[in-house]
């Protein structure tokens, strides 16, 4: 079986000579994980934000760097154009990653609808996070992405991506601890985290 990394080079390789078709399953290939990156941080308009990725993309696709990872290229694509959006939605108010949660900037539930309570306490405890650390354990969680990508996707040294995604799965659980019903439910959602966020992971690809 092909690596997926060797397949994305050969369709790549294969789209830049001209061949549409090619550049076809590039696009399906990686939908699922653009849509994924959206659609726990915002409430609508996703699906622009989504084709505004795929155009940057497919203008940027001779600035590919051999050997990376091609998800990792393109989500790297989609968290600019998060970046550039949220700037917009707060009308020009610096937006710190570092600080400032999904929950303050764009309250409400997530559009992601959790079938269990686990599911839900997992994804409002996200929104609860700096975007950063939040996005940091999506990627972490949601994509199978390692440390190492997911720095490369976010600008910061692999070794500070790792000390961040402990961090993060810190904040996570003080998150959950506060809007948790119960002790049991969190005990259950810590216990299962990432069977919980599989199982959001898959709901997403076939909704």
């Amino acid at each position: 079986m092909t690596p997926d990394w060797q397949l994305d080079a050969t369709l790549l390789e294969a789209w830049r000579a001209g061949d549409a078709d090619a550049g076809s399953r590039v696009f399906e290939r990686h939908a699922e994980a653009v849509a994924r990156f959206f659609e726990n941080k915002l409430r609508d308009g996703s699906e622009d934000l989504i084709q505004v990725t795929f155009l940057r993309m497919v203008e940027g696709r001779e600035r590919i760097r051999e050997g990376i990872v091609f998800r990792a290229f393109i989500l790297g694509i989609a968290r600019n154009v998060f970046r550039e959006h949220l700037r917009k939605l707060v009308k020009g108010r610096e937006v710190d990653p570092e600080v400032d949660t999904m929950s303050s900037l764009v309250p409400g539930p997530s559009t992601m609808v959790g079938r269990s309570r686990e599911q839900r306490l997992l994804l409002e405890g996200l929104r609860q996070l700096p975007m950063g650390y939040q996005t940091a354990l999506e990627l972490y969680y949601w994509e199978e992405l390692d440390a190492r990508q997911i720095a490369d996707i976010m600008d910061v040294s692999h070794s500070a991506m790792r000390s961040r995604l402990v961090k993060a799965r810190e904040l996570l659980r003080d998150a959950m601890a506060k809007i948790a019903e119960s002790h049991e439910l969190l005990a259950s959602t810590l216990d299962g985290l990432e069977r919980w966020a599989s199982e959001l992971r898959h709901r997403v690809n076939n909704e």
